[in-house]
């Protein structure tokens, strides 16, 4: 990953008010980074970070949607 990638993803990652991120599943071809934030936050959907070679963005709401389906495991979600 190049220096201005990571560049990307830490920009794309304040945009979503996070001042961290972790690198999660891989999902479609894309590398996966999911803001880490420090306090509470609610911010609509679940975005995260999409890389595909030198290409950052972020994640639509279909596509923030679709991601929290496939990288929640079954029963993490579940109430007690």
């Amino acid at each position: 990953m190049t220096d201005e990638t990571t560049k990307n993803i830490k920009l794309a990652i304040r945009a979503l008010g996070a001042s961290r991120y972790k690198k999660s599943v891989p999902w479609k071809g894309y590398e996966v980074y999911k803001p880490v934030y420090t306090e509470f936050a609610f911010r609509g959907h679940p975005y995260v970070v999409l890389v595909k070679g030198d290409r950052v963005r972020l994640s639509t709401p279909e596509e923030s949607i679709e991601y929290l389906g496939f990288s929640t495991p079954p029963g993490e979600d579940d109430e007690d």
